[in-house]
């Protein structure tokens, strides 16, 4: 019992509520049985100065026998004694019983002269104890009942007030549980204004800030998130990259290290140095152009690299990039079919969008066979290469953007390139905000490039 009283605030206000009303109720009771027959008496007294007054103005306008019936009924009215006492011939009258000076709480006494009678009378009236004695025993008879009552309105007093004064304050406590389990969805909806008005409302405040900030902690971690699976993602590209840089160059240093070992030893065939020197100049010219686009793809990865745009004709740039591989492809009777609008304003790096354009165009004509022929459409902001007479496999499709990827198993360098031409021209169009794709056609190869509105 003592637990749950601890742990309701609606019963520990019903219960000092009950106690406070029974306890005021109990004095208020006491000081009435306590105060009420000296207030009587005072206020008898009073009253009963003022009626003899008046009693006794009546009586000098009467004849004795009149006078004699208005005392009698007088004390009758006023359960009082009378003695009316003549101060000559000693002719006593008296009226209701006669009272000992213990039970009398008050006497006066009067002259009276009736009009039929030039003697003078005395008139002496007491009011006697009794009544106020009954008054008293009346209240201690119904002393019980008066307790009941009080009993039972401070009950019904408290639990009514107990409610009153609970209710929103148990209705905030159910709604701050929600809050304490981060259930922003709840509103007090008030319309008081006194404390505990303010207190909802500023509750409802806090909650919709609540909300907002725990809404902004959640788009902010889902951003944090995935910024983290991004970098581990970079963090992994980067090393494979630098696993595959280390591979690119290694083996072109071996065959360089192996051939000048061969050529200062004479051994073999490398007695020939003309002939190896030769190659091993082809092999580091090789590595020499191999650097230049990883330092490339170095450049425009790094953090503080910056697009130098502006406007120019990408149009033109398309035209000026083909037109440098129409002698290869006339080599191996490749025909190279446009089709390109006059001119088109874009506005971004001229210089890395013919790099990444040149790369694709390169790849279109290096890679087809023979007497194949390369399409290049440019219209409505989309541009599209197509080279006939190949196809790739799907899951080299999936790939041919990473870094050093070659279709060619061998990675011969005369069939196939650093494998880095694709993933610089990702890189750019990435940065541009450029849509782009390749896929196989009905006749070879489509590489469709879109872009942005």
């Amino acid at each position: 019992m003592i637990k749950k009283i601890k742990s309701s605030l609606w019963l520990k206000i019903f219960l000092m509520l009950t106690c406070v009303l029974i306890f005021v109720g109990l004095i208020i009771y006491g000081i009435v049985i306590k105060v009420m027959p000296s207030n009587y008496r005072s206020i008898s007294l009073s009253n009963y100065t003022e009626e003899i007054k008046t009693l006794v103005s009546e009586l000098e306008t009467t004849t004795l026998d009149e006078g004699i019936n208005k005392i009698y009924d007088f004390c009758i009215e006023h359960s009082a004694n009378a003695q009316l006492e003549s101060t000559n011939t000693n002719t006593k009258y008296s009226f209701g019983e006669e009272s000992s000076e213990d039970t009398t709480i008050q006497t006066i006494s009067s002259d009276v002269i009736f009009i039929d009678s030039n003697e003078r009378y005395i008139l002496t009236l007491s009011v006697a104890e009794s009544t106020v004695n009954q008054i008293m025993v009346v209240f201690l008879q119904i002393t019980p009942v008066i307790l009941v009552i009080i009993l039972l309105i401070s009950i019904v007093a408290a639990q009514i007030i107990s409610r009153v004064i609970t209710k929103p304050v148990i209705d905030i406590s159910n709604i701050s549980k929600k809050l304490a389990k981060l259930d922003m969805t709840w509103r007090c909806n008030t319309v008081r204004t006194d404390e505990i008005g303010v207190l909802a409302n500023n509750l409802d405040k806090m909650a919709e800030r609540l909300n907002e900030t725990i809404n902004e902690l959640t788009v902010a971690n889902k951003q944090l998130q995935k910024d983290i699976e991004e970098e581990k993602e970079r963090e992994k590209i980067q090393t494979q990259f630098f696993r595959a840089v280390s591979h690119e160059l290694k083996t072109p240093l071996t065959i360089i290290k192996g051939e000048l070992e061969g050529m200062i030893y004479e051994v073999g065939e490398y007695k020939d140095r003309t002939k190896y020197l030769n190659h091993s100049l082809k092999v580091a010219n090789e590595m020499e152009n191999l650097i230049k686009e990883i330092l490339s793809v170095a450049m425009i990865k790094d953090e503080s690299f910056k697009l130098n745009e502006n406007n120019f004709d990408i149009a033109n740039t398309i035209k000026k990039v083909y037109k440098k591989y129409q002698g290869i492809a006339e080599d191996k009777e490749i025909e190279i079919i446009t089709n390109i609008q006059d001119a088109y304003e874009f506005n971004g790096d001229e210089r890395l969008l013919e790099n990444a354009i040149s790369n694709i165009i390169s790849n279109a004509v290096m890679y087809s066979p023979k007497k194949a022929k390369v399409f290049i459409d440019f219209n409505d902001k989309v541009m599209k290469i197509e080279n006939t007479g190949i196809h790739i496999e799907n899951e080299d499709l999936k790939q041919l953007f990473n870094p050093f990827f070659r279709v060619d198993k061998s990675r011969n360098k005369n069939t196939g390139g650093s494998g880095l031409g694709l993933y610089i021209a990702k890189t750019i169009f990435d940065y541009h905000n450029i849509s782009y794709k390749i896929e196989n056609s009905q006749k070879g190869i489509l590489f469709t490039i879109k872009l942005p509105q």
